[in-house]
């Protein structure tokens, strides 16, 4: 399943990267690159779109080997909205979901502005730096997301820009899970 959700990777980084839209790897491969490796079915992906019709954006990777997962393309969920696309590899009878995250927020306009260059396997790409990993992760509320919080705080400790977490919790009223999930990840230690 690993080398499928990298091929699904590839495939989808090169598909957006031809629409020249600024994106960022996110989810269960973004935590990987923070030094926490978990197991993951899908690929996820922070697409910004600003000045983009994001009705054309399913349109824009026809020919990719991709497809929209339902119809309509783009599902709601609260205030974030995703595209769902479908990748099935070359040579492979399994699709691999691939999660469109389209950055319509402030916060999530940000955060594409603080990516990080990385490489996953042998993929040149951006990760979301991971003080914005950490926050997608409280925003969500889902287990796994407050578990991998939780880890990313405890791993990823003495690089982490403890002032800009501290502040953009706050702005995104994330404080109380914030403080739940550092102190799972560093029991009695005061956050800086």
């Amino acid at each position: 399943m690993a080398e499928l959700l990298l091929q699904a990777l590839r495939r989808a980084w090169e598909a957006l990267e031809k629409l020249g839209l600024p994106m960022a790897l996110m989810g269960g491969l973004a935590v990987a690159v923070w030094k926490h490796v978990r197991a993951t079915r899908d690929v996820d992906l922070l697409v910004g779109i600003e000045g983009t019709d994001s009705a054309l954006l399913p349109r824009g990777l026809a020919g990719t080997g991709m497809r929209a997962k339902r119809d309509p393309a783009i599902l709601q969920l609260g205030q974030l909205r995703i595209l769902q696309l479908v990748c099935e590899p070359p040579g492979s009878s399994l699709e691999v979901q691939v999660d469109l995250l389209l950055a319509d927020s402030p916060y999530h306009r940000q955060a594409l502005t603080r990516r990080i260059p990385a490489t996953v396997s042998d993929i040149n790409l951006h990760v979301l730096a991971c003080e914005d990993l950490i926050l997608h992760k409280l925003l969500t509320e889902w287990l796994i997301d407050r578990a991998d919080a939780a880890a990313l705080l405890r791993l990823n400790r003495h690089g982490l820009d403890l002032t800009y977490l501290q502040h953009r919790s706050g702005e995104l009223r994330l404080q109380p899970a914030l403080a739940e999930a550092w102190d799972e990840a560093l029991p009695g230690e005061p956050p800086a």
